[in-house]
């Protein structure tokens, strides 16, 4: 399941990027007719505004391709687990368990800031709400998983004693 939610994850960024990709394209056209044709040749220097939206949108695309490399991870990490599982495997199972672990972390931190520094806009409350249920799902998977890792052990430990 997380495999599979990790690879929509990543198209649906990729189609992200291709949208804010050709919006920053569409507007950095835009921008640049409105300084050269509507506001004269005296117009021409950048503003305060000008520049702030620049910078946000430097932001947004580093977000998105932030996204895009820890998507990639899991979907690594999320191969290896079920290679693992399959396989019975236990180590295969680790880096699923330390990526989500960062991946739950970061998201009730980013939860947190969200409701700390943005206020209580009803937005984004419902985002950072939506935010802290995605990190309780990813709980869920997480000790799924390591109860998993536990159960393979004590098979391995079995299997090593009945050898005896």
């Amino acid at each position: 399941i997380g495999a599979l939610l990790n690879s929509l994850t990543f198209a649906g960024v990729a189609v992200m990027l291709v949208f804010i990709g050709t919006a920053t394209d569409s507007a950095s056209q835009l921008h640049h007719f409105a300084n050269t044709e509507l506001h004269g040749s005296h117009l021409n220097e950048d503003d305060e505004y000008t520049d702030s939206w620049e910078e946000q949108v430097e932001g947004i695309l580093e977000l998105i391709k932030a996204h895009i490399q820890m998507a990639l991870v899991q979907i690594v990490t999320s191969s290896m687990l079920i290679h693992g599982v399959k396989h019975s495997r236990r180590g295969l199972l680790l880096p699923y368990l330390v990526i989500t672990t960062i991946g739950i972390l970061l998201c009730i931190i980013m939860g947190i800031v969200m409701f700390a520094v943005l206020g209580n806009a009803s937005m984004i409350v419902s985002s950072a709400a939506s935010m802290l249920v995605g990190a309780g799902l990813q709980v869920y998977f997480m000790l799924v998983v390591f109860s998993q890792y536990q159960a393979l052990g004590l098979i391995r430990m079995h299997e090593d004693m009945s050898m005896k």
